[in-house]
């Protein structure tokens, strides 16, 4: 037999081993069924209330941050960032000037570039515990002050590198999204970013 006649039969066969040509939309099997609805009907339900939570367990290694801004504040300009009253509940943050985000342990984790003068290598950080603060590492650095960063930490919105002992080396501050720049204690500026 040529392949041209066993084609039709190969195909027949084919579709017999898929269940009966109703299953494939071929034979009379083929008919109209009654669509079921995939939504489900309402059920009554009591209203949702808002309240706040308690303030989580103090770790006594955590550094305090300030209280975060309401969910309806807006981000003002950078030069014009302000705090709201202390202990004026919700009422006197709504009628407070908008407060800026601040700068968090978790915004800093993971690699960065680090500069200081003509110099340019990598700058590590985690949140392990270490002398100094968290655990910092740099990679390519030939200055030792640079191969010395061993810690950071975050005072306010400033961020402490320290070397050995935990003694500071550097201070830097925000100088944009995703980039400080300071100073080393030599009296060098330092910056690093993403």
């Amino acid at each position: 037999m040529r392949l041209s006649r066993l084609a039709p039969i190969m195909l027949t066969a084919a579709l017999a081993g898929c269940g009966s040509f109703g299953a494939v939309g071929l034979g009379p099997m083929d008919q109209q069924k009654p669509v079921e609805s995939d939504t489900l009907p309402p059920v009554a339900s009591a209203p949702v209330e808002k309240s706040a939570l308690p303030p989580p367990p103090l770790d006594p290694n955590a550094q305090t941050l300030p209280p975060s801004p309401p969910a309806s504040a807006t981000l003002p300009p950078a030069d014009a960032a302000t705090l709201p009253p202390a202990g004026g509940g919700a009422q006197a943050s709504a009628s407070a000037a908008p407060v800026r985000a601040e700068l968090g342990r978790t915004d800093l984790l993971g690699g960065w570039s680090l500069k200081s003068g003509a110099e340019s290598c990598q700058l590590f950080m985690t949140l392990t515990s270490w002398t100094g603060g968290y655990r910092a590492s740099t990679r390519g650095c030939q200055s030792p002050t640079l191969k010395g960063i061993s810690a950071w930490s975050l005072n306010g919105s400033q961020v402490v590198l320290a070397g050995a002992g935990g003694a500071p080396v550097a201070h830097l501050s925000a100088a944009g999204t995703n980039s400080f720049s300071g100073t080393a204690d030599s009296g060098q500026p330092i910056a690093f970013s993403r």
